[in-house]
């Protein structure tokens, strides 16, 4: 056999291996540097944005809207009204299938905005607008002013109303009627108010049917009202993230109309649960009462003492009252100092107010979503917005120590967008007060995670191994985060406010 008879084939593999491997190069897909190559987050954001308006605005009924619907099938671009199956944590009953929830939306919106301020392209915060104004024309009560929308309440786009699921109709609790409930995102008052300032303010009048009367510094309230009845409510059930949630909301009607009264109900609704805290530890409960559960809220707990000092803290700074803003910096040192576990390098869930550990709590993970979530990823966001206000070093530690404990604490088999959105974020929040190139690659991992497991058919899906395009499930915060770390990587600015 001649020698070159013998090497040809191999000739042919060693050239159809360069070849390939110049494909490779030229696509962007080869490790040259033993760092893989940076993804184009925004181009991943863009085509979201585009295939939500594209597919995902009402169409549906006898009137047509510009709102966005908050369950979409990425398999054949619909939108379902039944028959899509809840995840785990949250009830099948509290989603907006066949509708929009603009609740959802409220990071989503900034989303929009910043492409519009990146891009140059106005059609993204001109369809964030539109909705919201369509929003708050068909889906405000004329009665109460409150809006459908929050935890049970949404736009039905088959049948042009304000609705609930089927399954909370058959539930016999008067209250579940029609009711109302904000959820744990602001509410986007801010961006409503240009819009509509009337219909701005009686929305958040409206809030006073929660209370049990007219005056939240002498009636406590329930978490639930009737979107359709101005009527008191005479069942109380006030948890802990709803009065600093009611709190910001009057703190908002303060900042704009310098009327005393909103800032005097702040004050009274934001600092219930502080003038109840244990005055030696420090720590908040998070249930004053509830009427079937009697033990129910009795702990205090790393989810709702963030959250409530979160929207304490925003309402302080919209109504002058420094006592909130103290108050809110003095229950998370409390938590940290009390629920921070140095040999296991996380935060427990839960804590009694004399600042012992409950039989049976754990660390608290950051991948649980919903009802019964222990969310270290609130807590270390929450430090971190404080640090960039006040620059006190405990709120950076604090930050950094939640970051350590969500870094190292592995992902489910099934995770969600929230999960993924929120870790992203809570990483971009640290590179911004640190400039730590760490966190910053950090972000990138989570993003990629995102990238292999989420993304399909040009939309963000709720979770892993999914087909659902589910808004509740934090899409709008996995897309904050693909934008966040654009900017980062790009050297650009955003006048966004990432918080959430």
């Amino acid at each position: 056999m001649k020698l070159r008879t013998f090497l040809w084939p191999f000739t042919i593999l060693l050239l159809f291996s360069g070849a390939n491997l110049m494909a490779q190069v030229l696509a962007g897909n080869q490790q040259i540097s033993g760092k893989p190559k940076k993804a184009d987050y925004l181009n991943y954001v863009r085509k979201f944005a585009d295939n939500l308006l594209e597919h995902g605005q009402d169409n549906y009924g006898p009137r047509n809207t510009p709102m966005w619907a908050s369950v979409i099938d990425v398999e054949n671009f619909s939108v379902p009204v039944r028959d899509v199956p809840p995840t785990k944590g949250v009830r099948p009953h509290d989603r907006a299938l066949g509708g929009s929830n603009l609740y959802h939306d409220v990071v989503t919106m900034k989303v929009f905005d910043a492409l519009s301020q990146v891009t140059g392209e106005s059609k993204y915060e001109d369809a964030a607008r539109s909705y919201t104004q369509s929003f708050l024309r068909y889906a405000q009560n004329p009665t109460t002013g409150l809006l459908g929308w929050g935890e049970h309440l949404f736009y039905n786009f088959y049948i042009d109303t304000v609705s609930i699921s089927e399954s909370r109709i058959l539930d016999p609790r008067d209250y579940f009627g029609i009711p109302h409930e904000l959820i744990a995102w602001t509410p986007p008052w801010s961006r409503m108010w240009p819009i509509d300032q009337q219909a701005t303010q009686k929305a958040i009048e409206g809030l006073i049917y929660h209370y049990n009367g007219p005056d939240p510094k002498v009636y406590l309230f329930n978490r639930h009202a009737h979107w359709n009845k101005a009527e008191y409510q005479q069942e109380v059930m006030p948890w802990i993230k709803h009065a600093a949630l009611y709190a910001y909301s009057f703190a908002f009607m303060y900042d704009q109309t310098n009327d005393k009264k909103w800032q005097q109900w702040s004050r009274d609704a934001g600092m219930l649960y502080w003038n109840l805290r244990d005055q030696e530890t420090e720590l908040v409960f998070n249930c004053y009462y509830h009427a079937s559960e009697t033990d129910a809220g009795k702990l205090a707990l790393v989810g709702g003492t963030a959250l409530y000092s979160y929207w304490l803290y925003k309402a302080s700074e919209l109504n002058n009252i420094p006592e909130m803003k103290e108050a809110a910096l003095s229950m998370l040192s409390a938590y940290d100092k009390h629920g921070w576990n140095e040999e296991k390098q996380g935060y427990f869930e839960n804590l009694n107010l004399d600042a012992t550990i409950p039989e049976g709590t754990k660390l608290a993970t950051p991948w649980k979503i919903g009802y019964g979530s222990s969310s270290v990823l609130v807590m270390g966001r929450v430090a971190a917005y404080l640090y960039q206000k006040e620059q006190q070093e405990f709120l950076r530690e604090i930050a950094e120590k939640s970051a350590r404990a969500v870094n190292s604490f592995p992902l489910p088999d099934k995770f969600t967008a929230q999960n993924i959105g929120e870790a992203i974020n809570l990483n971009m929040d640290l590179y911004q007060i640190t400039n730590k190139q760490q966190y910053l690659e950090k972000a990138r991992e989570y993003a990629q995670i995102a990238i292999d497991h989420l993304w399909r058919n040009n939309f963000y899906l709720r979770q892993k191994n999914d087909r659902y395009y589910e808004a509740k499930l934090g899409i709008g915060d996995l897309a904050a985060g693909f934008m966040r770390i654009h900017l980062a990587d790009n050297n650009q600015k955003s006048n966004q406010d990432w918080s959430f």
